[in-house]
């Protein structure tokens, strides 16, 4: 039987919501949060990096794909595994940024479905990695 899992991280940027999601909406530079190869493989209908894009995490012939499934300029990002989820299953993240301050806030939420004994140790790492990579983006930014 699947269980539920849940992960949140939210990060203040000195940056502007336009330069956080410039870099969090082009599937190229997110190797600077993840610090593994992240490539777009298909472009979205109307950008290449818009609904529809799919991007994968890893090297090829591994790694996850993600599909892009909502966009909003500067307001949201909406994105599933679409491939390749391994013991995680229904994996949908959004990724919300607002102003704050002179700087930026971005709330990553991410649910998804494992197996027992498997979903904590995979929210934990992905809390974690998550965590780290944008508090190192802070510092790019």
């Amino acid at each position: 039987m699947l269980q539920s899992f849940s992960v949140s991280v939210s990060q203040n940027f000195k940056a502007p919501v336009a330069d956080v999601f410039a870099v969090l909406s082009d599937h190229n530079q997110l190797k600077r949060v993840f610090g593994i190869p992240v490539t777009r493989i298909k472009d979205g209908k109307d950008s290449a990096n818009g609904v529809g894009s799919v991007r994968r995490l890893g090297p090829p012939p591994f790694g996850v794909q993600e599909t892009v499934t909502a966009v909003e300029p500067n307001a949201r990002i909406d994105y599933v595994i679409s491939k390749f989820g391994g013991p995680v299953m229904n994996h949908r993240g959004n990724q919300r940024f607002s102003e704050k301050g002179s700087g930026s806030e971005l709330t990553w939420e991410i649910n998804f479905s494992s197996l027992p004994g498997l979903g904590h140790g995979v929210a934990k790492v992905l809390e974690a990695a998550l965590s780290r990579g944008l508090a190192k983006l802070n510092q790019q930014l």
